[in-house]
């Protein structure tokens, strides 16, 4: 099944909604039962069950560093082939820290997402370190 830009744009839309509204198996459910998670420190299958325990303790960790909202910036999509979609996108981070100060990160992600039936993330690169970015932005202390 092919899945065009403004399907794919939709997904990522709703999948930023989800995680706004700190809908832990909502967000969960937009991954496939087993995915791949990349990034700076190498890659690791992760069993979307497992990644349902972790998401509120990731969640509570933001929080209590001012996150405010998470925003998609930008998608660009490539259709592999008739089944699978890649997605190379930009997440704006608002936290808000200090004397109502507010900061704006932007991170870079990659998602492979099976299109089969409904669309789910398969593989998921991170292409920043986020803690690392916190730390150096002043965010996250330690």
């Amino acid at each position: 099944m092919e899945h065009s830009t403004q399907s794919v744009e939709a997904f990522l839309r709703a999948f930023e909604h989800t995680g706004n509204q700190h809908a832990v198996a909502a967000l969960a459910s937009r991954f496939a039962g087993t995915f791949l998670v990349a990034g700076p420190d190498g890659a690791r299958v992760v069993k979307a069950s497992d990644f349902a325990l972790v998401l509120p303790k990731r969640q509570q960790m933001f929080e209590q560093i001012g996150h405010r909202s998470t925003k998609l910036e930008s998608a660009v999509v490539t259709e592999l082939d008739g089944r699978y979609v890649m997605a190379e996108t930009k997440w704006r981070m608002t936290f808000a820290h200090g004397e109502g100060q507010l900061s704006d990160v932007l991170l870079g992600s990659t998602y492979v997402l099976d299109g089969k039936d409904e669309l789910e993330i398969l593989l998921y690169v991170t292409h920043q370190d986020i803690t690392t970015v916190l730390r150096e932005r002043g965010i996250l202390q330690g």
